[in-house]
């Protein structure tokens, strides 16, 4: 079966609405889709041409001369990419050639209904082939447009050479050489930058293979004719169509001060300075691997702070956080050269060190002593929080960075529910259900239902960034329920029990009210936050739920244009016609809508025709990897453009790292979201002006 992209959308200028109907039933006999829009008259041409989706023009010549050449002359004039094909039975000869030199495709008789179905295939297939390289000829000046922009940008000295010359070049390349303006180096020999004492060898290069993509090391010569080192790279490009070549000059101090910087910022905890949780990891499977090269002891600490949930509801949020900082502080002394801690989450931190099990207890046991030993003046408020730590040992039963936490974790939980000791070693026989693996159901109900009934879910958000300069501050709504030791249980964990036992929808308001709620103070504040608030499955059926966000708009004096509901692309797909009806209310209130994990079936883009969407949020495995992925690249790519066609924004999800943040830019991506920005957190201050 033919797809809506073989459909011909096809005009017929013809005064019998019989013949333009045997015309349409001809060509569809011979197995082509027509798509067909009837012009009985000059009048009904002229207003069909403009409005009309048009792919081919089929034009009577049986009529007289001159109306005939007029109707031709209107559809050349106003669709002139739109190949004409004239029909003819007794016309003049004459006329037909005048037709023909005016810019007629073809004459084709009305006698041979193949000959005029070869020539439709033949005139559709060259149209396509036209816009496809359109397309194309656009995608290259945007690329060319995005390239010279991020050149300008750069920290790096690039430039174009074209047959030895300088065709341009940014300013940080210009002030590398000592050059004012680019009128001063445009038309410059590439060779004039070169030492003399190198010129032979940069000429040898230039004639071996690796000319047009590789690198050399060699020193240049600046406009005052000092020299300098330098590593210059080469790689094919074009300017204005031209094929010239790209150099690239390094500017070594400069990289080393960028990398320094972005790998602080990708590995950082924003709030107490040690590594996050995703950094850690990735030292922790390094060391594991050189771990198993040398069998040199591995221990983990894992740290959570008891009773920290009703620590914070009784000291508020920002004492909570000056809290997490003091107490990150107060350990760090008793600490080796050498180990590594880290803030692994909420309130809990993890400690890498080299050693075994009984010199872990030994940190342990001064970390405990810093903690009792030290009081903590927070605000108003003298505090003395205790902490339970979990200490595990790499040995022939844990294989994996994962087992290890695992086994810590499970550790420091039997301290926290025994309360008889506050640190434990990793027991097997005797330890509670690993960290991130499943809890037990009736436990987690039980967790849901005291969220529902309590305080509600905890909610967090997380930055979702412009690469446009969108000057509005976007975040993305999360929510975690808290275990009886304050432990967070994620949204996989969660999710699936509080779905089972129908309760999603109940979590789902509390969670909207509280970010409506915390929107109309940022708002007060003078903040243009805007939320991205999820909404389940279970709220996707409740037909209740667009009177009652239109009841919270009301009761909190908020504003629909504050919030974007998101819904996954499996969970729209399952239920059109309810996301169809909710979409369609929750735009009359100003509301717009996302669709979350998108990207994860054949033609997504399908979706997108059928429901209105303002933002779509691929799938966090888009990121995963992606510098490496060259095919994933290219996908994500063609997706990205097509959504942007639709009129539609894209987010990428899952950013962990610099480098997948300068694919994306190249991609073309209106917004990214990840750790690599700023991990979920109760406070709203992300410093958007700073991106």
């Amino acid at each position: 079966m033919k797809g809506s992209d073989d459909a011909i959308e096809l005009l017929i200028s013809e005064p019998s609405q019989e013949l333009a109907q045997q015309l349409v039933n001809m060509l569809r006999n011979a197995g082509l889709v027509i798509h067909p829009t009837i012009a009985g008259n000059e009048k009904e041409l002229l207003e069909a041409l403009p409005r009309s989706a048009l792919d081919l023009i089929l034009c009577d010549a049986d009529v007289d001369a001159d109306g005939f050449l007029g109707c031709i002359g209107h559809c050349l004039q106003q669709r002139p990419d739109i190949p004409v094909v004239i029909l003819y039975s007794e016309q003049d000869p004459e006329v037909l050639l005048q037709a023909l030199r005016n810019g007629a495709r073809d004459v084709v008789s009305k006698e041979d209904p193949e000959h005029l179905a070869l020539v439709v295939q033949r005139e559709f297939a060259d149209l396509r082939t036209r816009r496809a390289l359109r397309q194309a000829e656009e995608r290259l000046r945007e690329t060319e447009a995005r390239c010279t922009a991020l050149m300008d940008h750069s920290r790096d000295a690039i430039a174009y050479i074209h047959e030895g010359m300088h065709v341009r070049a940014n300013a940080v390349y210009l002030e590398m050489f000592g050059f004012p303006d680019m009128e001063e180096i445009e038309g410059l020999p590439i060779l004039d930058m070169i030492a003399a004492d190198d010129l032979d060898r940069f000429k040898r290069f230039l004639r071996s293979p690796d000319a047009s993509q590789g690198e050399l090391e060699i020193r240049c010569r600046s406009s005052q004719g000092t020299t300098f080192d330098a590593r210059i790279e080469f790689s094919p490009a074009s300017i204005d169509g031209e094929a010239c070549t790209q150099i690239i000059i390094r500017s070594r101090g400069g990289d080393s001060e960028l990398e320094e910087k972005l790998q602080q910022v990708s590995s950082q905890d924003s709030l107490t300075g040690l590594s996050n949780r995703h950094h850690f990891m990735q030292q922790l499977q390094e060391s594991m691997r050189e771990n198993g090269e040398t069998g040199a002891g591995l221990t983990l600490l894992y740290l959570s702070i008891d009773h920290f949930h009703q620590l914070r509801s009784r000291i508020g949020l920002a004492a909570a956080d000056l809290l997490l900082r003091e107490f990150a502080d107060t350990f760090l002394p008793a600490l080796a050269e050498g180990d590594l801690p880290a803030r692994f989450g909420d309130h809990a931190f993890a400690i890498l060190t080299r050693g075994d099990t009984t010199q872990g207890r030994a940190l342990a046991g001064r970390i405990l002593q810093q903690i009792g030993e030290h009081l903590f003046q927070i605000e108003n408020h003298m505090l003395q929080p205790v902490c339970s730590v979990g200490i595990a040992t790499r040995d022939d039963d844990i294989g994996s960075a994962q087992e290890l936490v695992n086994a810590a974790y499970q550790a420091c939980e039997s301290v926290a529910a025994d309360g008889s000791d506050r640190i434990a070693s990793y027991r097997p026989e005797e330890m509670t259900p690993a960290f991130g693996e499943q809890r037990d159901e009736a436990r987690i109900s039980t967790i849901v239902d005291q969220a529902i009934s309590g305080e509600g879910p905890r909610v967090l958000y997380q930055p979702v960034v412009s690469l446009e300069g969108d000057s509005r501050e976007l975040y993305a709504v999360l929510s975690r329920l808290l275990d009886d030791s304050g432990d967070e249980l994620l949204p996989d964990e969660f999710i699936p029990v509080a779905e089972q036992g129908g309760k999603m929808g109940e979590l789902d308001r509390l969670v909207i009210r509280h970010a409506m709620a915390e929107a109309v103070r940022q708002r007060s504040e003078g903040r243009k936050v805007c939320f991205f608030l999820p909404l389940s499955e279970a709220s996707l059926k409740d037909d209740q739920l667009l009177l009652w966000v239109c009841d919270r708009l009301r009761e909190l004096n908020a504003r629909g244009a504050w919030f974007v509901f998101s819904m996954t692309e499996e969970m729209v797909r399952d239920n059109m016609e309810q996301a169809r009806r909710l979409t369609e209310g929750l735009k009359k209130i100003k509301c717009q809508i996302a669709v979350d994990r998108y990207g994860m079936v054949e033609n997504p883009e399908n979706l997108l025709k059928h429901i209105p969407v303002d933002y779509v949020r691929f799938d966090p495995s888009f990121a995963s990897n992606l510098t490496s992925k060259h095919t994933r690249q290219e996908e994500l790519s063609e997706m990205n453009q097509t959504v942007q066609k639709l009129g539609v924004r894209s987010i990428v999800t899952g950013v962990e790292d610099a480098n997948t943040l300068a694919v994306l830019w190249t991609v073309g991506v209106n917004y990214i979201q990840g750790y690599f920005l700023q991990e979920p957190s109760e406070q709203i201050s992300y410093d958007f002006s700073a991106t």
